[in-house]
């Protein structure tokens, strides 16, 4: 036997015949009627929040900021007893409570402007060779045939002066 089933019924709905008498019970604040719709909108809790990407702990949390919702409704008189099942109503509440979790529980993005190491030193090193090197290969173009063979051998291929005057 399971903790739960020690401390609840298995059933705590059993002691309300219909929809009318558990609203009446709610509307006064049963334990056992707040049970008994709880269990009944559990299944739908653990869908939403599934659904709703929430972490798999938050279902109880959904719940009972949902039935807090629910029976400040019926204390207020906002919701009225119309012959349906009290638990589907507690269901729409817990939907749209577990919506506005995910709204509030959205990751926060940090900006650009947070990091101050946003380059990498190895991509700039290179970009200036590429361009150091394209600055050589234009001014070399500029010297003609002779300078850009003597420069090239000796300064890019790394030949001595007397191989290049070979």
């Amino acid at each position: 036997m399971r903790m739960i089933e020690w401390l609840a019924p298995s059933n705590p709905c059993r002691q309300f015949d219909g929809n009318e008498r558990l609203f009446e019970a709610l509307k006064r604040l049963d334990n056992a009627a707040i049970l008994c719709v709880q269990t009944k909108a559990m299944p739908s809790a653990r869908k939403f929040v599934q659904q709703y990407g929430l972490p798999p702990d938050s279902v109880d949390e959904v719940l009972n900021q949902s039935t807090f919702v629910f029976l400040q409704k019926i204390e207020d008189g906002s919701y009225q007893f119309q012959g349906h099942a009290p638990s589907t109503y507690l269901v729409e509440i817990v939907r749209r409570v577990a919506l506005t979790m995910t709204r509030t529980q959205r990751k926060t993005h940090e900006t650009l402007e947070n990091h101050h190491d946003l380059h990498d030193p190895d991509v700039e090193a290179a970009q200036r060779q590429r361009e150091s090197a394209e600055l050589v290969r234009q001014f070399l173009a500029q010297m003609g045939e002779p300078c850009e063979t003597v420069i090239r051998l000796h300064h890019l291929d790394g030949y001595s002066d007397e191989e290049v005057v070979r």
